[in-house]
């Protein structure tokens, strides 16, 4: 149970960020609607924490936001960027790989 708080207030966390950096950039949530696509209602169900997004919805609110997220190794045992290139390669975005360094 407690697991599931905390998952529960990390979504809600991410969310309010993101409608509070919406909010300073005076962006307002009928212009996030018309860049995601989405209804004016569920941005503003997003945004006071009444529905929990999934991701697809997520980052594309914090697209039309003007925010990126990235992943953070704790251990610092992994290349980041590396696994991010292969991943970009799996979907066809990278037609050239990297050179190496």
């Amino acid at each position: 149970m407690s697991n599931h708080i905390n998952n529960e207030s990390h979504w809600q966390a991410l969310v309010l960020l993101l409608k509070e950096i919406a909010a300073e950039k005076g962006i307002t949530q009928e212009q996030i609607a018309e860049l995601t696509e989405l209804k004016q209602s569920n941005v503003s169900r997003v945004f006071s924490l009444k529905y929990s997004p999934n991701l697809k919805t997520f980052i594309s609110i914090a697209q039309a936001v003007g925010v990126n997220f990235y992943f953070e190794d704790k251990e610092g045992t992994s290349d980041l960027s590396q696994a991010f290139e292969r991943a970009m390669e799996q979907l066809g975005r990278r037609p050239d790989r990297l050179p190496k360094n």
